[in-house]
């Protein structure tokens, strides 16, 4: 078992058990004169000095150094680790809850129920809201950290570049929740089929357990609305690679920009009156129609990029549970130093009981006194 201090600096206060020793130390009594109509039977004593050299009232001095010490000690907040709360401190779950899209409030307070601290975050980008989740549970004291994310989780929302910025010791979890009456989402898809290349439109209708994607008119549009170049060498394998990638079909908004792809290495002399998008040689090679399929997806990204709800299945890979708490995360207040402030009330009460003690025995032997006068 070890003491750790949330304020050390308030034990700079035990100095002040000075000041009780050094009021008794100096402290002087009040003399008195009494009357004697003879002194011939008192006996002889050594007469005492006025000022006192040595500390009388031990138990009340003692009580009253107690008093600031206890004082001083609550003040620094202690904390006891004992073998049991450190493994408490794995038992209490920080939780931050990321909201992705839109989330009720009756799911907000469930998922928040149970948890040690928690907080919402809402970012209109998914990764910027992880961000303020992971600073956030930096700032919770001791306990299992866990990053919830909630809201329609769609494909083009949630990644594995998302996941990647999580550390290991944090846990991970998926609520999936669409918002009740979303609108249909409805985006273009450019695709070239049997030769020719098309603009198709589609409708996606989002759901708790899934989507719901529906196929709407299919228009022809110009065949070099997308072209590729590329040095001779890499001819055969740029042609490919933009046939491939046009045959999955990309998310596509503007329908009236010519766009053509240049390789590294490719003679720009002969384009004219197109918009250019540079990009490196993919290496490997075997990957340059996925390579083609991302440049021409990130060129033509509308609003709602592959709008299809994550399945359950997927959500349960991604998801991880939380590592044990770490040991630099800040030390918080445990309720230890309301044991010392009752400490010193007590104390204080006894110091109280000892001093109406003494003013009372200090009145018996003055009523004495007198009645011997």
């Amino acid at each position: 078992m070890s003491v750790i201090w949330t304020a050390p600096l308030a034990l700079i206060g035990l100095a002040l058990v000075a000041l009780p020793i050094a009021v008794h130390l100096l402290a002087r009594h009040q003399v008195r004169t009494l009357h004697f109509p003879s002194l011939r039977f008192l006996r002889e004593t050594q007469l005492a000095s006025f000022r006192r050299r040595t500390i009388q009232d031990v138990a009340l001095l003692a009580c009253r150094v107690a008093i600031i010490a206890t004082a001083a000690a609550a003040l620094a907040g202690p904390i006891l680790e004992t073998a049991a709360r450190t493994a408490g401190y794995a038992g209490r779950t920080s939780r931050a809850v990321v909201v992705n899209g839109s989330l009720s409030a009756d799911a907000r307070a469930r998922i928040s129920e149970g948890a040690f601290r928690s907080a919402t975050i809402e970012r209109s980008v998914l990764a910027d809201g992880v961000a303020d989740a992971l600073r956030w549970l930096e700032e919770q004291p001791r306990s299992s950290r866990e990053i919830v994310i909630a809201g329609s989780l769609r494909r083009d929302g949630v990644g594995p570049g998302v996941l990647e910025m999580i550390p290991p010791d944090v846990g991970v979890r998926f609520e999936q929740a669409a918002a009740d009456g979303s609108p249909d989402l409805a985006f273009a898809i450019l695709e070239r089929r049997d030769g020719v290349l098309r603009r198709v439109e589609r409708t996606a209708k989002l759901a708790a357990d899934g989507t719901e994607v529906t196929q709407g008119p299919v228009v022809p549009v110009r065949q070099d609305l997308v072209s590729i170049r590329s040095a001779p060498r890499d001819a055969r394998v740029a042609d490919a690679a933009l046939r491939a990638a046009l045959s999955a079909g990309i998310p596509w908004r503007d329908f009236d920009r010519r766009i053509v792809l240049l390789w590294e290495g490719a003679d720009e002399s002969a384009v004219g009156g197109a918009e250019l998008i540079r990009m490196p040689v993919p290496s490997p090679m075997s990957s340059a129609a996925d390579a083609v399929h991302a440049v021409l997806a990130a060129a033509g990204r509308p609003e709602w990029v592959e709008p299809v709800t994550i399945p359950l299945q997927q959500l349960q890979a991604w998801s991880r549970p939380s590592g044990p708490p770490s040991p630099t995360a800040p030390i918080a207040d445990e309720g230890d130093r309301r044991w010392l402030w009752a400490a010193a009330l007590v104390l204080l009460a006894g110091e109280w009981w000892l001093r109406r003690g003494r003013s009372n025995a200090a009145t018996v032997a003055r009523s004495t006194e007198a009645r011997v006068a």
